[in-house]
């Protein structure tokens, strides 16, 4: 079968490599069918991820069809199509029991532990799988990843009815948490970014107005749209040092950022400024992927039609054609918002 493998920062190949089979006790072979790139992706392809050690498989947003099960394995069958989680937990650690499945001290994480989804069948913990409705295409459930992602921060939000909620950053992952976030019903709901088309993208989704940051001020337009008020939540999706300082000003009393886009760097420090972070209240929310419980609900709310991730799908390559996937991705060509690999063709 063929895999894509990263052999070292910057380097893939398309390989043939033999098929998995024989999975263990709790193991799951599935036949892959579409695959998401993610800015993920492209971080530990860099080579500068503390956790990336070469050569491994990356992707690890997907969907799928079971081909074979292992022993113990009672919730999923061969012929079932299926999406994943981007990591397997052990369901019995003190942050499993509490539901915390993203932080579970003995999880094993794609690409680090576990090859991704960028080959023709994958053998994973059947523990990361969930069924895919009827109603919800292959192509479509590929995405439920990124909006269990998004999901998760707009949860650690806790937007009331009636709040401004300003999103910085309408890639995937904003664009998806914007219509989370709508579902708590906000009075105004802004996104800023620089690119024209994601900006357009958000208006479509939604968002009571959009920001090109390299066309106008976004702290006046922002104090100018909520009557002096500012934000009440901050979802920062991404950015530099510029729009965080922009995103602390911006907050009201008692407001909320939560952080879901980070540097590439682990050692970037970005400033807080003391008198505003304790005279205003000001929360500063960290957020790490999700658990169990958010992808499947991104899940249900996907396949109901309340998220919308058709739109999101900009452009669809064949494996064989992964060089340019990669490429338009990185670059955001021709619009690009959500590239997807399709590895196996649907009959």
């Amino acid at each position: 079968m063929k895999v894509l493998k990263a052999n070292k920062p910057g380097n893939l190949s398309l390989n043939d490599i033999p098929e998995p089979s024989n999975p263990s006790a709790g193991e799951v072979i599935v036949k892959i069918f579409y695959c998401g790139l993610c800015h993920t992706d492209f971080v530990v392809l860099k080579g500068v991820h503390s956790r990336g050690k070469f050569p491994f498989v990356l992707g690890h947003e997907f969907s799928g069809i079971v081909e074979q099960c292992g022993p113990e394995v009672f919730h999923i069958k061969p012929g079932d199509r299926v999406t994943a989680l981007a990591y397997a937990y052990c369901g019995i650690c003190s942050a499993c029991r509490r539901g915390m499945h993203n932080a579970c001290i003995n999880s094993k994480n794609i690409p680090f532990d576990i090859d991704g989804s960028f080959q023709e069948k994958i053998i994973t913990p059947s523990i990361m799988y969930y069924k895919i409705p009827d109603s919800l295409s292959l192509e479509e459930a590929a995405l439920t990843e990124p909006a269990a992602n998004g999901y998760a921060v707009v949860e650690r939000a806790d937007i009331y009815p009636g709040e401004n909620v300003v999103i910085i950053g309408p890639g995937p992952i904003g664009l998806l948490s914007l219509q989370f976030a709508l579902l708590s019903q906000p009075d105004k709901i802004i996104v800023t970014g620089t690119r024209p088309e994601r900006l357009e993208m958000a208006s479509r989704m939604g968002a009571t107005h959009i920001i090109n940051i390299n066309k106008e001020n976004s702290y006046n337009t922002i104090m100018e749209i909520t009557n002096g008020h500012g934000a009440d939540v901050v979802l920062f999706c991404g950015g530099g040092l510029e729009a965080w300082n922009m995103a602390e000003s911006i907050l009201t009393h008692y407001g909320r950022i939560v952080v879901e886009a980070i540097p590439e760097k682990s050692d970037v420090r970005w400033p807080v400024s003391i008198s505003k972070f304790s005279e205003k209240s000001i929360s500063f929310l960290g957020i790490s992927g999700y658990n169990g419980a958010h992808f499947e609900k991104a899940l249900n709310l996907i396949s109901t039609g309340k998220i919308r991730v058709k739109p999101l799908i900009t452009h669809k390559f064949t494996i064989n054609d992964y060089k340019e996937a990669f490429k338009t991705s990185d670059r955001r060509k021709n619009g690009a918002i959500k590239v997807l690999i399709e590895i196996n063709k649907e009959e």
